[in-house]
């Protein structure tokens, strides 16, 4: 289940200026709206395969970009993102919360609710479909170096290990919604038209994550591919990582 969600200034300025590296004022705005209901959410999660995953993504904010100077970026009002799970009830209190808030606070401008959209469910009876990733796809493994230091590597689109690791987080959600895990390791997953325009770096906290827009193929059980449209693909998806649209 996918929600859309249009802001605009408390104000009615037209502009709407936010940090470059928003990722993690997104992500406080849905914690902030659900915590009243879901107050475990963020530290608990779910567990598989010994990870944490919470089962949301949202995408990149929308709108016209008028200016990116000085670490900021700039929209003219409205601006929007959307945000999906596979558990309708998150959704429902996300939608619910961002109804009966008048001033909503998005990296520290007071925005108001403009339009709440539930966006209908993708039909992949087929067992095959095209997306467009509407935030960067991370995938990446921790390595240590020869004087025993971890080293992040994020894999290329390119890399076979890229759709490997695809593969694995998503049985990873699979086993979560109580699915077998072995319907995501036979999914076929192609990168069919990636640009190196399309790699995106991104600073979440203190830390520096690589990922990648892009048209991606998914062909296999209608069952996973459901998953990868309301879960994401690939890790980090809490953070603004790996929503997909279709096209």
């Amino acid at each position: 289940m996918r929600l859309q969600v249009e802001l605009v200034p408390a104000d009615n300025s037209e502009d709407v200026r936010v940090p470059l590296h928003y990722n993690k004022a997104v992500q406080g705005l849905i914690y902030t709206m659900i915590r009243p209901e879901l107050p475990n959410l963020h530290d608990e999660g779910y567990t598989a395969g010994g990870r944490r995953i919470r089962l949301f993504v949202f995408s990149r904010l929308l709108g016209r970009v008028k200016e990116i100077k000085d670490g900021n970026i700039t929209f003219q009002a409205p601006v929007a993102f959307k945000v999906a799970s596979p558990d309708t009830h998150f959704i429902e209190v996300l939608a619910e919360n961002l109804l009966h808030t008048p001033i909503i606070n998005l990296a520290g401008v007071n925005m108001a609710l403009s339009t709440l959209a539930v966006q209908p469910p993708a039909d992949f009876a087929s067992g095959y479909a095209r997306f467009r990733a509407i935030s960067p796809v991370t995938v990446y493994s921790t390595l240590a170096t020869p004087d025993g230091r971890k080293k992040t590597y994020y894999y290329h689109p390119a890399e076979k290990e890229f759709s490997q690791q695809l593969k694995v987080n998503l049985a990873r959600k699979a086993e979560i919604l109580g699915l077998s895990s072995d319907y995501a390791y036979e999914i076929n997953i192609k990168s069919i038209k990636v640009k190196n325009s399309d790699q995106k770096i991104v600073y979440f906290k203190d830390t520096v994550i690589k990922g990648w827009l892009g048209i991606y193929e998914l062909e296999g059980d209608p069952r996973m591919l459901n998953i990868a449209f309301d879960c994401g693909i690939g890790a980090k998806n809490s953070q603004g990582f790996g929503m997909l649209e279709c096209i």
